[in-house]
């Protein structure tokens, strides 16, 4: 019998053991575990002006905390839900039934009564456009009092629930102050540059990212390895700016009431319009008005301006997508002005508001990307079109 040495025995064993490879941090951990935040987005204790606030936070897409601003409105100090149930019981809005957001949840019209009764003993989670009496109680951020801002409105939105929501990952194609009446939200935010990146590579075209918040896929998701990200917190009487474009995923706690206000972008900083609102007294959400049809301008502006300034009818139609064709054959031909089959960012430019709206009625794009268009169609392209993108 051949004897074999006890340690050639032990050499031999320890080669099949298979080698154990550490996970990524964070994989299948809630987002943010991976590394910290680079740190906390600045807060002010002043409300800066029109001007300023365009200049220092709109245009370098600079998020802030707005500390107080919240308690300039009358719904700070009035909406408990003994009042909200005297006051607007038969308020109407969707409600969903999971604090949860995902494409499987399902939402359902309900009257605030009902809802008051129900969500803190529920998941229920209410999130639809904020009733009309309720505008009454809410005041425009004096940020935006003037300057371009309300001519381009999108969306009031009402959020309520008893705590514990969590949205997705994702990033909103507007401009975008939203305020605290009760409660806390906190925020993980990805910068527009990195998050335009993100999505680009990890998306079919929607503004959201298919991760799961609470238990990240690093695998799945290599690129959330190593994301930078910084974190906010606001609390009841804050608001916060946050520019289109950045990446976020909320978490809520408390009894949580909040209302923000949507806008699109604005092509620049109109100063005639501040000079004929000076000393103007705050203005409520229900004296404004919204223009949809601005979104609408924005997103296929933004399509055009990444391909040259001009696409012709198949490629607009093929582009400016969200659930179904939103640019239908009569839609262009409204659209295309001087009729030569080609669409081009002066005939959307030179468009009246009212006229967009007409051809497009109730269409809301603001899940619609905006950007990297033009570079993943090229990536898909068979040949047959290829264009040069302007941004790349």
């Amino acid at each position: 019998m051949l004897y074999v040495p006890p340690v050639v025995v032990v050499l031999l064993v320890s080669l099949t053991v298979p080698c154990i490879t550490k996970s990524p941090p964070g994989h299948l951990q809630p987002l943010g575990q991976h590394q910290p935040p680079l740190g906390q987005i600045a807060s002010l204790d002043t409300i800066p002006s029109p001007e300023d606030f365009y200049h220092n936070h709109v245009l370098p897409a600079r998020p802030v905390v707005l500390s107080g601003a919240a308690r300039l409105s009358p719904a700070y100090h009035r909406w408990t839900d003994r009042y909200l149930n005297d006051q607007h019981a038969d308020a109407v809005a969707e409600v969903d039934n999971s604090k949860k957001e995902n494409t499987e949840s399902h939402r359902e019209p309900m009257r605030l009564d009902a809802f008051l009764q129900q969500y803190n003993q529920s998941e229920m989670y209410l999130l639809d456009r904020l009733p009309k009496t309720m505008m009454e109680e809410v005041y425009l951020p004096p940020c935006l009092s003037c300057g371009g801002f309300t001519r381009h409105l999108h969306d009031f939105r009402l959020w309520m629930s008893s705590g514990g929501t969590k949205s997705t990952f994702h990033m909103d194609n507007m401009e975008n102050i939203i305020c605290m009446y009760s409660g806390r939200k906190d925020w993980f935010l990805v910068d527009r540059e990195v998050g335009r990146y993100t999505l680009h590579h990890h998306t079919d075209g929607t503004e959201d990212l298919a991760v799961d918040v609470e238990r990240v896929d690093m695998y799945r998701y290599p690129g959330l390895r190593t994301i930078p990200w910084w974190s906010a917190r606001i609390e009841r009487g804050d608001c916060l700016y946050l520019p289109h474009g950045w990446l976020h995923y909320v978490q809520s706690y408390d009894r949580n009431v909040a209302v923000n206000v949507w806008w699109t972008p604005i092509p620049a900083f109109d100063y005639s319009d501040c000079s004929a609102r000076e000393h103007q007294a705050p203005t409520r959400l229900s004296a404004l008005e919204l223009r949809p049809g601005e979104q609408i301008r924005y997103v296929i502006r933004v399509y055009l301006d990444e391909y040259g300034g001009r696409l012709p009818k198949d490629m607009v139609q093929a582009q400016v997508i969200y659930d179904e064709v939103v640019i239908t054959d009569r839609v262009f031909k409204g659209l295309d002005t001087n009729r030569d089959g080609w669409l081009t960012v002066e005939e959307v430019n030179n468009l009246q508001v009212e006229t967009i709206e007409r051809l497009m009625p109730n269409k809301y794009l603001e899940a619609v990307m905006t950007f990297g268009r033009c570079e993943a169609y090229n990536n898909t392209a068979t040949g047959v079109h290829t264009f040069t993108c302007a941004n790349t």
